[in-house]
């Protein structure tokens, strides 16, 4: 390669290549090459020491692979490098002012997601003037913000997420540029109150400890991410102020603060938003009839709050909706017909822990892509949708499309999330939740049968019944849902035996069938016996893991044992009848007689006092002379 003398560019991108990085160290192309850009790969082990002599170069992207070690001092030789990209990678080691000693060009460094540590002197003047800095998750050497950054009066992009920040946001920090395309300050402990936010597009100042109101906006701002602080107070002066143009803002993150009082009702005012969330706050009221208004509504998460009232019509008209999150707050009346009709896109429905009543309506049916389904702990009534079985997205094995459910920006990738309730406790998905399946309706008032219909659901992952009037029995083709990894049909009056065909479900890793009216011995396989006790107590079961034999003794005597091979189902079936037959025919033919005719009730009485009692006196004499002699 050294020879190809013309060769200005090397694309390799988005590939599934891996190795090592290969080495230009000599020949004409160490003069002409400008970039390289290897992103995207499997390519591992360190940079090259090599590259450092290609004199020409000018963009290198090594982003998203697995390269490892730590930065060659070589990168400071670059005099014509402009952009370095080594983001998402295994890299350590300490970076110093050697590093950029000579990069007089240098705008662009994205070199997020490492284990590097800068290590400069405090007042390092930088030989460059960058407009975009990524250094999100390294060690930055201090707990303040970094005062070199004071002479960079051109940047727009900044990234210093995760890096250990404690001090408050300082007056030049803000200063540095008159207008910012990005600021990411998410997961440090940045505390004190967020200044007014300037002339900024997109803004994240998620996970650290600001406290106080929410600040003014820009209108310019498109994203803003104020998430997991302890800001407070009213959002109404934040977003309904007296201006009424709209603003541009497609995604506003305000959830796991401390925010309290009604949501206001002035969503006319952000036709734009696609993304909301006002989780985990103290908010109080109604759902506002403006937020009907948002017709590009993606996601929308009101969980844990303290709303009320009933859920409104409007969101009807939210028709793009992907994931609705109302879950832990107090609304009351029955699930809208029209969730199952007006919102086809609908993938995640959360309504778990409200007061809802009535019954399920069949049009949720309608809902092909719904994927996570929590209703539980309501006062649902009523039987189970039978067309349950139409939701495809539980009946798909293998899914398509990624494991993520993501927005793009112009500026950070958002994942979608979602908190589902398995096995007793919260579980929050992001990365995977595409591959996510849930149908919870634990904790209702509901009952019948389990419809036979559900167990098509083959891709379902957890199914919760529990705490429901659910009764006759399991149905025997709950073998197909190969999927399924957690199950808990208890606290119902569900009756018969375990089918056998549940020991076929190889994924399973969480059972509980408790408290029921279960009966006979549990089936015999690989995976039930695995599970606790507490999965079967409360019925009458037998067998093992219970300590309680099928034989009606307490030690582990089964079918095949040194004893023999035991009673079959069909056997034991012929052994119980014959004794009820015994017993009905002595009953008819010894009992009845004596009730119905007078003669033989005289002959059997004389029959005992006559003749039966004299011989038991003279066999008692005999007996007892016997002992005398």
């Amino acid at each position: 390669m050294g020879d190809l003398c013309n060769l200005e560019s090397i694309d390799l991108s988005h590939n599934n290549f891996n190795g090592k990085v290969f080495e230009i160290s000599s020949g004409c192309i160490s003069h002409k090459l400008k970039t390289i850009d290897l992103s995207g790969n499997l390519f591992s082990g360190p940079i090259p020491v090599s590259l450092g002599k290609l004199s020409a170069l000018e963009v290198l992207k090594l982003g998203e692979n697995k390269l490892n070690g730590s930065l060659p001092e070589s990168l400071g030789s670059l005099s014509n490098l402009q952009s370095l990209n080594i983001s998402n990678n295994l890299f350590e080691g300490v970076v110093s002012e050697v590093h950029f000693v000579n990069l007089t060009n240098f705008l662009y460094l994205k070199a997020s997601e490492n284990s590097l540590s800068l290590r400069v002197n405090p007042d390092w003047i930088l030989p460059f003037h960058l407009t975009h800095l990524e250094l999100g998750s390294w060690n930055l050497g201090s707990p303040q913000f970094p005062t070199w950054l004071k002479s960079q009066k051109e940047i727009k992009v900044i990234d210093l997420s995760n890096t250990g920040i404690s001090e408050s946001i300082p007056i030049w920090f803000l200063n540095l540029s008159t207008f910012f395309d990005y600021i990411n300050l998410c997961e440090n402990q940045i505390s004190g109150e967020i200044p007014s936010i300037p002339y900024i597009h997109a803004i994240r100042l998620c996970s650290n400890k600001f406290k106080g109101p929410i600040p003014s906006i820009s209108f310019i701002v498109f994203e803003l991410d104020l998430s997991n602080n302890s800001l407070s107070g009213d959002i109404s002066e934040f977003l309904c102020h007296s201006n009424s143009d709209s603003r541009a803002v497609t995604i506003l993150r305000l959830g796991r603060n401390l925010l309290s009082r009604n949501i206001p009702d002035c969503w006319i005012y952000y036709p734009s938003l696609r993304v909301i969330d006002l989780s985990n706050n103290n908010l109080t009221g109604a759902i506002p009839i403006s937020m009907g208004s948002l017709y590009r509504l993606t996601s929308l998460h009101l969980r844990n709050n303290s709303l009320s009232g009933e859920i409104p019509s409007s969101l009807r008209n939210c028709r793009r909706l992907l994931v609705l999150d109302l879950g832990l707050n107090k609304f009351v009346g029955s699930i809208p017909n029209w969730v199952g009709i007006r919102l086809p896109n609908l993938m995640i429905l959360i309504i778990r822990s409200n007061k809802l009543t009535d019954h399920i309506p069949l049009e949720l049916c309608c809902l092909t892509s719904l994927q996570i389904f929590d209703a539980a702990n309501n006062n649902l009534s009523g039987t189970i949708p039978r067309c349950f079985n139409n939701f495809s997205q539980m009946t798909t094995q293998n899914k398509l499309g990624g494991k993520s459910i993501s927005y793009y920006s112009n500026y950070f990738l958002l994942l979608e999330s979602a908190i589902v309730v398995t096995k007793g406790r919260e579980d929050k998905y992001d990365k995977i939740l595409r591959l996510v399946t849930s149908l919870d309706l634990s904790n209702n008032s509901l009952f019948e049968e389990i419809p036979k219909q559900l167990t098509s659901l083959q891709g379902l992952w957890s199914l919760n019944l529990s705490r429901n009037h659910l009764r006759v029995s399991i149905p025997d083709q709950i073998s197909n849902m190969s999927s399924l990894e957690t199950l808990d049909l208890s606290r119902n009056k569900l009756s018969g035996n375990i089918p056998s065909s549940i020991s076929s479900l190889t994924f399973l890793s969480h059972l509980n069938l408790s408290y029921n009216n279960l009966s006979r011995e549990i089936p015999l396989g690989t995976q039930l016996q695995t599970f606790d006790n507490s999965s079967f107590i409360g019925n009458q079961l037998c067998g093992p893991p219970l300590t309680k034999n099928c034989n009606g003794k307490n030690n582990t005597t089964h079918k095949g044992t040194e004893h023999g091979e035991g009673l079959n189902d069909e056997e034991e079936y012929w052994f119980r009848l014959g004794i009820v037959m015994g017993f009905v025919v002595g009953f008819v033919g010894i009992i009845v007689p004596l009730l119905v005719c007078r003669i033989w009730r005289r002959a059997y009485y004389w029959f005992w006092q006559d003749y039966m009692w004299f011989k038991i006196v003279g066999w008692f004499i005999d007996f007892k002379n016997m002992l005398r002699i």
